[in-house]
């Protein structure tokens, strides 16, 4: 039975940085009801989880994205909550999204790592050899994904609350939410995706949903087995990120001659690779690896994140700037520093530096030992509050 103490607790989780949203909104004014509701519907298994919406986002490049409700939001939380512990101890060490402490910047650097152990410190010869699945969530398997997650509880999970944990996975994962879903932007935004790679065009127990946290994390499991298999039990290398793999190794040709084994093993799944986006070179040519492109001891941003950068800080500036949003202002351009600062684009961090100067100098200063912007003191969080209220401490 699932205790509404522990519905308080998730619910804490799943309403952090999203309190702005209606539905979050809608759902706070009286969550103590909503919150007793949920834990009635999943202890009478009564849930549901068809109120969702769609949309398409174009950056970095178009994709469907599937939002939910804040009680089903709820739900995917206690989940993961529960979880985690088990998905840590399960999942491949080379498996770095969505999971905490690792992300797109530790691939990166454990990739950078791999390429000098294998070269012997850039003296030997080694392969970077790049694989890529078409379609990952839109073609994934909603019943070996559920299989997967069931057989992931029943296992290593022994909580009064098992049950309850399978009863909401199955709920959540066959909610289908393309046949349960508004849609609230243009329909034309479709046109800029590829049919295949919507869910809209994909029949009932095909599909995972981009944007369900409870996919996210089913995704992160859904290859962990082969890749378990590639890196433990026959020793290669590897970098997995989502729906790319990148491995490093000088064992070129026994890794290649494995493709016919490694394609057998992913259409037990319905994965298979996109050709299009295979390679296989030597180290030296260096390689773009989750937008940014290493090479030896160097590893810069990719021009398109560098492009949007510059652009993104221009629009801000076309907006009014004032002591209540700046705070949002100033997180947006250290993202771009940040990012610049942690690649080898010294030149592009000077840019952002004189264009944040030039468009933000009345409310940022520049922290040449941080490298990044900080607030003028006179519009840091303190002292707008101490204005607004009239505050003499």
């Amino acid at each position: 039975m699932v205790e509404l103490r522990d519905l308080i607790e998730v619910y804490y989780r799943a309403r952090k940085n999203k309190r702005r949203s209606s539905d979050t909104l809608k759902f706070e004014v009286d969550f103590e009801a909503n919150l007793v509701n949920l834990q009635r519907k999943i202890n009478s298994r009564e849930l549901t989880a068809d109120s969702n919406y769609a949309f398409v986002v174009f950056s970095p490049k178009p994709r469907e994205i599937f939002a939910t409700s804040m009680e089903t939001r709820v739900v995917h939380h206690y989940l993961d909550w529960r979880l985690r512990p088990i998905y840590e101890k399960v999942l491949s060490p080379i498996s770095f999204n969505n999971r905490k402490g690792m992300g797109q910047h530790a691939a990166v650097e454990t990739f950078r790592q791999y390429v000098r152990e294998e070269s012997e410190n850039y003296t030997k010869d080694a392969w970077i050899i790049h694989l890529d699945f078409k379609g990952y969530f839109p073609n994934a398997d909603v019943e070996v994904a559920f299989k997967q997650q069931k057989t992931l509880i029943e296992r290593f999970y022994n909580g009064p609350d098992k049950e309850d944990l399978i009863y909401m996975m199955d709920v959540v994962l066959h909610a289908d939410p393309a046949r349960h879903c508004n849609v609230f932007v243009p329909r034309e935004n479709w046109n800029a995706i590829a049919p295949e790679k919507s869910l809209f065009n994909k029949p009932t127990g095909v599909g995972g949903a981009i944007g369900f946290l409870v996919w996210q994390n089913a995704m992160v499991l859904y290859i962990n087995k082969i890749t378990r298999w590639l890196n433990e039990e026959l020793g290669f290398k590897m970098v997995v990120f989502v729906d790319d793999i990148f491995v490093v190794t000088r064992r070129k040709d026994e890794f290649l001659k494995l493709m016919p084994e490694i394609r057998r093993r992913l259409a037990e799944i319905n994965v298979r690779f996109n050709e299009r986006k295979f390679y296989c070179q030597h180290y030296s040519k260096g390689a773009m690896v989750l937008g940014a492109m290493c090479k030896f001891e160097r590893c810069y941003l990719n021009k398109n994140t560098c492009k949007k950068g510059i652009a993104s800080i221009k629009k801000m500036s076309q907006t009014r700037i004032n002591e209540r949003n700046v705070n949002g202002v100033l997180a947006s351009i250290n993202c771009y520093t940040g990012m610049a600062k942690k690649k080898n684009n010294y030149k592009q961090l000077m840019e952002y530096k004189e264009l944040g100067l030039k468009l933000f100098g009345k409310f940022m200063a520049w922290n040449e030992k941080k490298q990044c912007f900080n607030l003028i003191p006179k519009y840091s969080f303190k002292n707008v509050l101490k204005r607004q209220y009239k505050l003499t401490i």
